[in-house]
């Protein structure tokens, strides 16, 4: 699966407390928010662990940012949009 996707993001933190969900996916661009400086303001919601920090930062910041750099439908290398299986750390 993904092999013939235009454009596609993961965004992980890798202390994740929620098995399998801490690795890279090779055929995407993976944001890696673990660090990110955002997250020390984090508050889980009730009843939940920092498994959803990854969907906030996505909602916060990944999609606007992503949608000013690369526009509506990005395409990996091209118009600035980093590569496939390329690593962020934010």
């Amino acid at each position: 699966g993904g092999r013939g996707v235009s454009y596609a993001e993961q965004y992980l933190n890798t202390d994740d407390p929620v098995p399998f969900t801490n690795d890279a996916l090779g055929r995407c661009v993976v944001y890696d928010v673990t660090g990110a400086e955002e997250r020390g303001f984090f508050v889980p919601p009730e009843g939940d662990t920092m498994h959803s920090w990854p969907l906030a930062y996505y909602s916060r910041y990944g999609y606007s940012n992503m949608r000013e750099r690369y526009g509506t439908a990005p395409v990996y290398g091209i118009g600035g949009a980093p590569e496939r299986g390329a690593v962020i750390r934010v």
